[in-house]
């Protein structure tokens, strides 16, 4: 095991930065935003097969996504190199070694967890995500990078955003894979809902979505009105949360998966 890394190294400092924002400055939004991440390695041909084959994210759609939450946040909260996140490593090592993937699709899995969520929050969030703290993102990515045998990694976070970009438009496509995951992850937001609403919250859904991922997804544009409820909802939302921030007695809103870390 590596040894722990004290206060004053790049590790720690990204660490102790990741950890305020995932837990007190986008305690909603990243959550949020690193589940709608998620979805865009759907699009990837290579990763789609390899989720599809194991089931677990067509069949047990909803037990998976907590899983991998709760491994991600087990890791922002006590470090990558804390006796819980080298064991939260190992098992993230032991889970990939069964497939045979490239280590591109590495890391664009990767970039899905540091890149897009920053890219989110600079969209919907209450406030944009500042320089330092993108790259503390990718700082403490390049670490977890490191512990999992992924490399090449650009080394600042533009240049990772350049690169997915790149891998973006040259691997996209769509395939009945992606149409299943997306339907399958859908689900879980939909059946949330009265069932009177399904058609609603589904188009809701894919207004979320960029034209690339509903090219890959096979999802047609939803109706203008509502891309244009979608995105006021998201702007309304930014506004409730950051005067929720403005309240001294401001208390943040964690997702259910991390209130039950214990």
């Amino acid at each position: 095991m590596k040894p722990v890394s004290d206060a004053h190294t790049p590790l720690s400092w990204a660490e102790d930065v990741y950890r305020r924002l995932a837990f007190t400055e986008f305690s909603e939004d990243l959550a949020f935003g690193l589940n709608i991440c998620f979805y865009r390695t759907f699009a990837v041909p290579e990763i789609a097969k390899v989720l599809v084959s194991t089931r677990r994210m067509t069949e047990q759609t909803e037990l998976r996504a907590k899983m991998t939450g709760r491994m991600m946040y087990l890791l922002f909260r006590d470090g990558l190199d804390s006796e819980q996140g080298a064991r939260t490593v190992a098992a993230l090592n032991r889970i990939h070694s069964r497939w045979r993937i490239g280590n591109d699709a590495f890391l664009y899995v990767l970039a899905c967890f540091d890149v897009a969520p920053m890219r989110w929050c600079d969209t919907y969030a209450w406030r944009s995500a500042t320089a330092a703290e993108k790259e503390a993102s990718h700082v403490f990515y390049l670490g977890l990078a490191d512990r999992m045998g992924i490399h090449t990694v650009p080394p600042t976070w533009g240049e990772f955003a350049a690169w997915t970009d790149r891998y973006e438009q040259e691997r996209f496509a769509p395939t009945p894979e992606a149409a299943e995951l997306w339907a399958a992850t859908r689900g879980i937001l939909v059946n949330r809902f009265p069932a009177v609403l399904g058609p609603a919250v589904r188009a809701a859904a894919d207004a979320l979505l960029d034209e690339p991922l509903r090219r890959a997804f096979g999802v047609r544009r939803p109706p203008s009105p509502v891309a244009a409820l979608v995105s006021g909802g998201m702007r309304l939302r930014a506004r409730r949360v950051r005067r929720s921030h403005a309240d001294p007695n401001y208390r943040p809103v964690l997702p259910p998966a991390v209130r039950e870390l214990g």
